[in-house]
């Protein structure tokens, strides 16, 4: 990889896997980049095209206080505020109509989740439309601290909250990932809870078609993108895209080819 990468405002997880490996003279692949920015080593900036939606707290005072002693925000719609077409994570989530929901903060704490344009609904970590991290964006300057610390036999504190500011939201208000001054630690979900998350509802839906469609009796030769057309014209079903079908189909078959890898 080129040394200016640099003097690149933002580069690839499969370019700064490379930058790693060169500054750290270990190999470093991209799924081990994503294990340290599930561990929150790593702030990543995902692509989306969603509406601002300011957001006031659904309890009452006294109670509302109560759940943020616990770590919960209870919120509820305000307002449609703004425009935005990519944001930091990790970012906080609050419970939002039944589910989860990224948001974004301003200097005073407010709340502002993001309503996915395409299907109305509030982006989280599960939704449809969030990005794979392969397709996510980093900080250069990410990648050198990390290669500093690698370098180094020093031991390493739990990593911090790394405030970002947005700059691909249009508001009337600047807008941060995590509220400027925290500097509470990022603690990675236990292994057990990852291993457990629920797929997305997509997920499921696609694996349903396929197995009707495999097991329906016709023997026609099929290819990817002709499996994936048939699904589209057979199942009309909300949470089932081209463009999701087309990831799940790569996610599973570089999942495979890495299986029959580390087999072989």
């Amino acid at each position: 990889m080129s040394k200016l990468s640099k003097f690149k405002y933002r580069i690839s997880p499969k370019e700064a896997a490379t930058l790693l490996s060169r500054l750290i003279e270990e190999e470093v692949t991209e799924n081990d980049l994503s294990i340290m920015y599930g561990s929150g080593w790593i702030t990543a900036k995902v692509n989306c095209f969603a509406t601002l939606v300011k957001l006031s707290p659904l309890l009452d005072e006294e109670e509302h206080a109560r759940q943020v002693e616990l770590g919960r925000y209870f919120m509820k719609p305000e307002s449609d505020c703004g425009l935005c077409l990519g944001f930091d994570i990790p970012a906080d989530q609050v419970d939002l109509e039944g589910g989860r929901a990224f948001v974004l903060r301003d200097k005073e704490g407010g709340f502002y989740a993001l309503r996915d344009q395409t299907t109305d609904t509030y982006l989280n970590d599960l939704h449809d439309n969030m990005p794979y991290f392969e397709e996510s964006s980093i900080l250069p300057s990410e990648i050198y601290a990390l290669a500093k610390m690698a370098n180094s036999d020093d031991p390493v504190d739990e990593p911090e909250a790394k405030v970002r500011l947005n700059e691909d939201c249009v508001s009337n208000v600047p807008l941060y990932n995590f509220p400027p001054g925290d500097d509470r630690p990022i603690k990675p979900a236990p292994v057990i809870m990852m291993q457990q998350v629920q797929e997305a509802p997509s997920f499921a839906l696609a694996v349903a078609a396929l197995v009707e469609i495999a097991t329906n009796g016709e023997t026609k030769n099929r290819n990817q993108s002709s499996l994936i057309d048939e699904i589209l014209d057979n199942y009309d079903l909300r949470g089932l895209s081209k463009s999701n079908l087309e990831k799940m189909f790569s996610q599973a078959n570089r999942k495979l080819t890495e299986a029959k890898a580390a087999k072989a």
